[in-house]
């Protein structure tokens, strides 16, 4: 732990059409409660819940995501940048590229507007096992 009590945010742009690939938790809401509490203990000045997604500006890119980064789940779970800030949910260029959190004020807020949110999910043809 760096001691920081919020996170690092890159000062980029994140295109309306960019793809946003979350892992492959399938959206349980347990599992994404529970990052989402320990996003917030750890950048506690924020004032935000958080949970890791990978940016991507088209399927190449998401296939490169599913093969890099995120082999060690069966399911990917996709969504667009645009249906994600429709159902308020602030998508931040955070740490290093391709990361950004997908954030919210309220855990119970962030968790219902990405499950209720349109999304795709996705085969990991990249799986490596190991689970999440």
């Amino acid at each position: 732990m760096s001691g920081e009590a919020t996170p690092r945010i890159r000062l980029v742009a994140i295109p309306d059409e960019a793809v946003l690939v979350v892992r492959g938790d399938e959206l349980d809401p347990e599992v994404l409660r529970a990052d989402a509490m320990r996003f917030r203990r750890r950048y506690p000045d924020w004032g935000r819940f958080g949970v890791s997604g990978f940016l991507a500006l088209d399927q190449d890119e998401v296939d490169v995501l599913c093969a890099t980064r995120l082999e060690r789940f069966e399911t990917v779970i996709v969504f667009g940048r645009r249906q994600l800030v429709a159902a308020g949910v602030e998508v931040v260029a955070t740490f290093r590229r391709p990361h950004v959190t997908l954030a919210h004020a309220d855990l119970d807020g962030l968790v219902q507007a990405l499950r209720s949110c349109e999304h795709v999910g996705l085969d990991n043809d990249h799986h490596q096992g190991g689970g999440a």
